[in-house]
């Protein structure tokens, strides 16, 4: 930060284990502990389509056993699921109609599913992340906990049509 006293410049030292930055198998390890006693994450809402309510199903059984969700984490996880079913939906619409469609007076047009994948795509990144569902995160989080099925969620989430 340009102009601020000690912020500008210079990256944390990560090897410093009294600074306020620690690395991220640190954070992940806080997290984790952090994590405990509270309630675990209950059935898909009823709301959801039912691509989503399998994929919600698929993400609990998956991270549940590592006490990774909780009851807070509800609203991130649907809104997770729900931007995969967006993107599913685009990709349908991309598929039969194509990425640039005609018009009426025969002009070229993109088709607005595309910017809808793209909307999608962005926030599957962002929330996955943030709920410890690509395999950065999922690293950090599971680096003390892995049990030699960290690859089971990537097969999962890819039978959904989701890349990890």
């Amino acid at each position: 930060m340009a102009g601020v006293k000690g912020k500008s410049g210079r990256k944390p030292d990560l090897k410093n284990t009294d600074a306020k930055n620690l690395d991220r198998r640190d954070r992940a390890e806080r997290a984790q502990e952090n994590n405990t006693g509270f309630e675990k994450i209950g059935k898909p809402p009823n709301r959801l389509d039912d691509f989503s309510k399998k994929l919600w199903t698929a993400i609990v059984d998956e991270l549940d056993s590592k006490e990774l969700l909780t009851k807070l984490d509800e609203p991130l996880l649907e809104e997770y699921v729900t931007q995969v079913s967006l993107s599913r939906m685009a990709d349908e619409s991309i598929r039969d109609i194509g990425v640039i469609y005609i018009t009426e007076k025969g002009e070229p047009k993109k088709n607005p599913a595309v910017d809808v994948k793209n909307n999608a795509a962005k926030n599957i990144k962002a929330i996955g992340s943030s709920l410890g569902l690509d395999p950065i995160s999922r690293a950090a989080v599971l680096s003390d906990s892995t049990t030699g099925d960290e690859d089971d969620l990537d097969e999962t989430m890819s039978s959904f049509g989701v890349k990890t």
